[in-house]
Protein backbone atom coordinates (compact mmCIF):
# COMPACT_ATOMS: atom_id res chain seq x y z
CA UNK A 1 0.00 0.00 0.00
CA UNK A 2 1.46 3.41 -0.93
CA UNK A 3 2.24 5.71 1.97
CA UNK A 4 2.29 9.36 2.75
CA UNK A 5 5.53 11.07 2.72
CA UNK A 6 6.92 14.42 3.13
CA UNK A 7 8.11 14.20 -1.08
CA UNK A 8 4.96 14.03 -1.77
CA UNK A 9 3.72 17.68 -0.18
CA UNK A 10 7.16 18.78 -1.58
CA UNK A 11 6.74 17.79 -5.21
CA UNK A 12 3.40 19.37 -4.98
CA UNK A 13 5.03 22.08 -6.35
CA UNK A 14 5.41 20.31 -9.75
CA UNK A 15 2.54 18.25 -10.00
CA UNK A 16 0.11 19.38 -7.48
CA UNK A 17 -2.78 16.99 -8.98
CA UNK A 18 -0.67 13.70 -8.58
CA UNK A 19 -0.02 14.82 -5.04
CA UNK A 20 -3.52 15.63 -4.49
CA UNK A 21 -4.47 12.49 -5.35
CA UNK A 22 -2.12 10.46 -3.62
CA UNK A 23 -3.30 12.44 -0.42
CA UNK A 24 -6.41 11.38 -0.94
CA UNK A 25 -6.13 7.93 -2.29
CA UNK A 26 -4.07 7.16 0.74
CA UNK A 27 -6.45 8.52 3.49
CA UNK A 28 -9.03 6.52 1.69
CA UNK A 29 -6.87 3.45 2.32
CA UNK A 30 -5.95 4.53 6.10
CA UNK A 31 -9.65 5.28 6.46
CA UNK A 32 -11.13 1.68 5.17
CA UNK A 33 -8.21 0.21 7.34
CA UNK A 34 -9.26 1.69 10.46
CA UNK A 35 -13.41 1.41 9.69
CA UNK A 36 -11.91 -2.64 10.41
CA UNK A 37 -10.03 -1.63 13.47
CA UNK A 38 -6.51 -2.29 11.44
CA UNK A 39 -4.48 0.62 13.53
CA UNK A 40 -0.94 -0.43 12.72
CA UNK A 41 1.39 0.57 10.63
CA UNK A 42 -0.58 3.82 9.09
CA UNK A 43 -1.53 5.27 12.15
CA UNK A 44 1.79 5.19 13.40
CA UNK A 45 2.84 6.73 10.13
CA UNK A 46 0.02 8.96 9.87
CA UNK A 47 1.22 10.12 13.52
CA UNK A 48 4.40 10.98 12.22
CA UNK A 49 3.86 12.48 8.96
CA UNK A 50 1.48 15.20 11.18
CA UNK A 51 3.98 16.02 13.33
CA UNK A 52 6.73 16.47 10.69
CA UNK A 53 4.63 19.15 8.58
CA UNK A 54 4.15 20.64 11.80
CA UNK A 55 7.40 21.44 12.21
CA UNK A 56 7.83 22.10 8.76
CA UNK A 57 4.96 24.69 8.91
CA UNK A 58 6.67 26.28 11.90
CA UNK A 59 9.50 26.40 10.24
CA UNK A 60 8.10 28.18 7.01
CA UNK A 61 9.63 31.78 7.64
CA UNK A 62 13.16 29.85 6.87
CA UNK A 63 12.54 29.41 3.37
CA UNK A 64 11.96 33.27 2.57
CA UNK A 65 15.24 33.62 4.52
CA UNK A 66 17.60 30.71 3.11
CA UNK A 67 16.94 32.36 -0.98
CA UNK A 68 18.31 31.72 -2.98
CA UNK A 69 18.79 28.58 -1.81
CA UNK A 70 17.14 25.00 -3.29
CA UNK A 71 15.43 23.29 -0.62
CA UNK A 72 16.25 19.72 -0.53
CA UNK A 73 14.40 17.95 1.95
CA UNK A 74 14.58 18.37 6.31
CA UNK A 75 16.46 16.64 9.16
CA UNK A 76 13.55 15.49 11.64
CA UNK A 77 16.26 14.77 13.89
CA UNK A 78 17.71 18.20 13.97
CA UNK A 79 14.48 19.88 13.17
CA UNK A 80 15.77 22.48 10.44
CA UNK A 81 15.90 22.13 6.32
CA UNK A 82 18.49 21.21 3.89
CA UNK A 83 19.03 23.09 0.92
CA UNK A 84 20.74 22.63 -2.13
CA UNK A 85 22.86 25.83 -3.44
CA UNK A 86 20.05 26.67 -6.22
CA UNK A 87 17.48 29.51 -7.15
CA UNK A 88 13.81 28.52 -5.40
CA UNK A 89 11.52 29.97 -6.98
CA UNK A 90 9.34 32.08 -4.96
CA UNK A 91 6.10 30.91 -6.35
CA UNK A 92 6.65 26.79 -5.73
CA UNK A 93 7.89 28.09 -2.51
CA UNK A 94 3.77 28.81 -2.13
CA UNK A 95 2.44 26.22 -3.94
CA UNK A 96 4.21 23.45 -1.19
CA UNK A 97 2.84 25.39 1.60
CA UNK A 98 -0.94 25.94 -0.15
CA UNK A 99 -0.69 22.34 -0.45
CA UNK A 100 0.26 21.71 2.80
CA UNK A 101 -2.36 24.06 4.17
CA UNK A 102 -5.02 21.74 1.88
CA UNK A 103 -3.75 18.19 3.40
CA UNK A 104 -3.57 19.08 6.97
CA UNK A 105 -7.44 18.79 7.62
CA UNK A 106 -7.95 15.33 5.67
CA UNK A 107 -5.01 14.21 7.35
CA UNK A 108 -6.45 15.64 10.97
CA UNK A 109 -9.75 13.70 10.39
CA UNK A 110 -7.98 10.41 9.74
CA UNK A 111 -6.01 10.80 13.07
CA UNK A 112 -8.94 11.60 15.06
CA UNK A 113 -10.48 8.34 13.82
CA UNK A 114 -7.82 6.51 14.86
CA UNK A 115 -7.12 8.13 18.24
CA UNK A 116 -10.47 7.37 18.92
CA UNK A 117 -10.15 3.70 18.06
CA UNK A 118 -6.91 3.71 20.11
CA UNK A 119 -8.59 5.01 23.66
CA UNK A 120 -10.85 2.85 23.14
CA UNK A 121 -8.20 -0.51 22.64
CA UNK A 122 -6.09 0.91 25.71
CA UNK A 123 -9.03 1.37 27.63
CA UNK A 124 -9.93 -2.28 27.48
CA UNK A 125 -6.66 -3.83 27.75
CA UNK A 126 -4.88 -4.45 31.66
CA UNK A 127 -1.51 -5.23 32.09
CA UNK A 128 -0.78 -7.02 35.50
CA UNK A 129 2.82 -8.76 36.70
CA UNK A 130 2.39 -11.90 38.43
CA UNK A 131 4.07 -14.54 40.36
CA UNK A 132 7.06 -13.04 42.47
CA UNK A 133 8.01 -9.81 41.54
CA UNK A 134 11.74 -9.55 41.17
CA UNK A 135 13.79 -6.07 41.57
CA UNK A 136 14.94 -6.33 38.24
CA UNK A 137 11.95 -5.17 35.85
CA UNK A 138 13.78 -4.18 32.55
CA UNK A 139 14.20 -7.48 31.34
CA UNK A 140 11.44 -10.29 31.01
CA UNK A 141 8.12 -11.90 29.55
CA UNK A 142 4.81 -10.80 28.76
CA UNK A 143 2.05 -13.17 27.87
CA UNK A 144 -0.84 -11.81 25.43
CA UNK A 145 -3.74 -13.54 24.73
CA UNK A 146 -5.22 -14.73 21.10
CA UNK A 147 -8.80 -14.90 21.98
CA UNK A 148 -9.90 -16.61 18.85
CA UNK A 149 -7.82 -19.12 19.07
CA UNK A 150 -8.03 -19.37 22.66
CA UNK A 151 -3.98 -19.54 23.08
CA UNK A 152 -1.23 -17.22 24.29
CA UNK A 153 1.59 -15.46 22.55
CA UNK A 154 4.59 -15.17 24.49
CA UNK A 155 7.30 -12.35 24.04
CA UNK A 156 10.58 -11.42 25.80
CA UNK A 157 11.00 -7.69 26.06
CA UNK A 158 14.08 -5.45 27.06
CA UNK A 159 13.68 -1.65 28.10
CA UNK A 160 16.92 -0.12 27.40
CA UNK A 161 17.72 3.98 27.27
CA UNK A 162 18.47 5.14 23.87
CA UNK A 163 20.70 8.54 23.98
CA UNK A 164 19.95 11.05 21.69
CA UNK A 165 21.32 14.41 20.89
CA UNK A 166 19.58 16.09 23.68
CA UNK A 167 17.43 14.12 25.94
CA UNK A 168 17.45 9.66 25.90
CA UNK A 169 14.65 7.95 25.85
CA UNK A 170 13.22 4.41 26.66
CA UNK A 171 12.91 1.81 23.87
CA UNK A 172 10.79 -1.40 24.50
CA UNK A 173 12.61 -4.44 22.63
CA UNK A 174 10.20 -7.57 21.69
CA UNK A 175 10.72 -10.83 20.14
CA UNK A 176 8.67 -13.36 20.14
CA UNK A 177 9.21 -16.85 22.13
CA UNK A 178 6.35 -19.23 22.03
CA UNK A 179 2.76 -20.06 21.49
CA UNK A 180 0.93 -21.64 24.62
CA UNK A 181 -2.66 -23.75 23.51
CA UNK A 182 -3.89 -22.87 27.10
CA UNK A 183 -7.31 -22.14 28.16
CA UNK A 184 -6.77 -18.35 28.83
CA UNK A 185 -6.95 -18.01 32.82
CA UNK A 186 -5.43 -17.26 35.75
CA UNK A 187 -3.70 -20.90 36.49
CA UNK A 188 -2.70 -20.71 32.70
CA UNK A 189 -0.29 -18.00 33.20
CA UNK A 190 1.36 -19.33 36.24
CA UNK A 191 1.97 -22.42 34.46
CA UNK A 192 3.39 -20.82 31.46
CA UNK A 193 5.83 -19.13 34.07
CA UNK A 194 7.02 -21.92 35.43
CA UNK A 195 7.61 -23.30 31.93
CA UNK A 196 9.38 -20.38 30.60
CA UNK A 197 11.87 -20.34 33.86
CA UNK A 198 12.31 -23.67 33.01
CA UNK A 199 13.14 -23.58 28.95
CA UNK A 200 14.98 -20.52 29.45
CA UNK A 201 17.17 -20.85 32.71
CA UNK A 202 19.17 -17.39 31.81
CA UNK A 203 16.71 -15.69 33.32
CA UNK A 204 15.54 -17.59 36.58
CA UNK A 205 12.85 -15.37 37.93
CA UNK A 206 11.82 -13.05 34.87
CA UNK A 207 9.12 -10.12 35.31
CA UNK A 208 6.04 -11.50 33.51
CA UNK A 209 2.85 -9.78 32.85
CA UNK A 210 0.12 -10.77 32.15
CA UNK A 211 -2.32 -8.66 29.19
CA UNK A 212 -5.59 -9.05 30.03
CA UNK A 213 -8.23 -8.60 26.91
CA UNK A 214 -11.94 -8.71 26.84
CA UNK A 215 -12.86 -6.96 23.33
CA UNK A 216 -12.43 -9.05 19.66
CA UNK A 217 -9.86 -6.73 17.65
CA UNK A 218 -7.09 -7.57 15.08
CA UNK A 219 -4.55 -8.95 16.78
CA UNK A 220 -1.33 -7.94 14.96
CA UNK A 221 -2.57 -4.96 13.63
CA UNK A 222 -4.41 -3.28 16.63
CA UNK A 223 -4.06 -5.13 19.86
CA UNK A 224 -0.25 -6.21 20.15
CA UNK A 225 0.93 -2.87 18.73
CA UNK A 226 -0.68 -1.28 22.02
CA UNK A 227 -0.18 -3.58 24.53
CA UNK A 228 3.52 -3.37 23.47
CA UNK A 229 2.66 0.46 23.78
CA UNK A 230 1.22 0.09 27.33
CA UNK A 231 3.60 -2.51 29.05
CA UNK A 232 6.45 -0.01 28.17
CA UNK A 233 4.44 2.93 30.04
CA UNK A 234 4.35 0.60 33.04
CA UNK A 235 7.04 -0.41 33.25
CA UNK A 236 9.18 2.70 32.96
CA UNK A 237 6.52 4.27 35.47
Amino acid sequence: MEKLTLNTFITAASDSEFSQYMVLATMKNYLDLFHKNKLFPPFGELVELYQNLNTLLNKRNDFANRMPNKLAGFDFTEKKLIYEKDQLNENDMDKVFEFIDWAMPKLSEGLDEGKAIYDFVEQNIKIEEFGIHPLYKDEGYFLIPDLKKNLFQVFRFELSIIASSEIPFRSLKTSFVETFESAVNEIAVENIKLELIRKYPDLPNPATYNVIINIDFPFDETLLPIAKRKLMRKIAA
